[in-house]
């Protein structure tokens, strides 16, 4: 956390001074993107290689392993599996690459106290809808509520399941119903986190605060 001033501070994450509120959101272009679209695609090169010097009978590894011998992998069936999952895989990446490229999901929360108004702002697919606005009246705003939920996760050590609570938390409007305003990255998925989040702006916009 950076302190600006008395009366405004900013951080990676947001900026907020007496009258104003803004939490910038990344979108695609978090760190588990680009390492999951780089592994996706190194991995289906790879892949692709050798089904191409079991085709061709010829090492294209050699630059990572001279003692691959592509006799070892027959092209029928094993070459041809592997030529479709690699495709699959370039596909896949290609897909995150571009999502990352157009930086989908980023965007902002503007909560202005001058005017009364909160303002949604996030980047879409190119196309109509690039640009994706979303204006609500602090007058409207009714409360903001978490909801807490027990989710499952696999322990890569033990092998065994693990419980861990996580919390999601939304704006309730009159009129645009609830609007979610936990970020997807995992900055803010600690229910502490959260519930510190949702404290800290139910007394900016002075609304309600309950937990589901």
């Amino acid at each position: 956390m950076i302190w600006e001033s008395k009366h405004a501070w900013r951080s990676q994450h947001a900026w907020r001074s007496e009258d104003g509120w803004i939490d910038f959101v990344k979108g695609c272009r978090k760190p588990s993107d680009l390492f999951w679209a780089s592994f996706i695609l190194l991995g289906s090169l790879g892949v692709l290689l050798i089904s191409a010097s079991s085709f061709y009978g010829r090492n294209f590894l050699s630059f990572i392993s001279s003692e691959f011998e592509p006799e070892l992998v027959p092209f029928l069936p094993q070459g041809v599996t592997m030529t479709i999952y690699g495709t699959a895989g370039l596909f896949l990446s290609f897909s995150w690459w571009l999502l990352i490229f157009w930086n989908v999901g980023s965007g902002y929360d503007f909560f202005d106290k001058k005017n009364g108004m909160v303002c949604f702002f996030r980047y879409g697919f190119p196309g109509k809808n690039r640009r994706i606005f979303l204006r609500v009246r602090m007058d409207d705003i009714q409360s903001l509520i978490i909801h807490s939920k027990i989710e499952t996760k696999k322990d890569s050590r033990s092998k065994k399941d693990s419980k861990y609570r996580s919390g999601v938390l939304y704006m309730q409007t009159r009129e645009q119903g609830a609007i979610p305003l936990t970020p997807i990255d995992d900055y803010y998925r600690t229910p502490a986190k959260v519930i510190q989040k949702a404290w800290d702006l139910s007394i900016f916009l002075r609304v309600p605060m309950e937990i589901f």
